[in-house]
Order: C-alpha cells, then structure tokens, then sequence
C-alpha cells in the first residue's frame, strides 16, 4: 500500500467514526458514551489495521 493510499484511508476511516459519532449523538442511537466508545474502539482497531498489516508490511518490504 503506498503511503497516499494509506493516507486517505486513514482520513476515510477518520471521517466514517465522525459520521458515526454525530449520527449517533444527533439520532439518540444509543447513549452518548457508547456511541464514543464504539468509535474510538473502531478508530483504534482499524487503524492499527491498516498500519500493522497494509501499510507496515509493505514498507517494512521496501526496505
């Protein structure tokens, strides 16, 4: 993965957990500690996703 496409997927990923939060919060989801928590956990996860097995691997490779 270059590091523009892993850019933007970062920003992606970023803007989805935004959406979710406030799409959460404005549409009473769930209460609003649960709607941040499960955001943050999926921005922790799929980030580090994205950096460990797409991105690191194939820089590490480069290397």
């Amino acid at each position: 993965m270059s590091d523009t496409t892993f850019e933007r997927s970062l920003i992606v990923l970023s803007c989805l957990v935004l959406a979710w939060i406030v799409a959460g919060i404005v549409l009473n989801l769930l209460s609003i500690a649960w709607v941040i928590i499960i955001g943050l956990v999926v921005e922790i996860i799929g980030g580090g996703t994205l950096l460990y097995y797409y991105w690191g691997k194939s820089y590490m490779s480069r290397t």
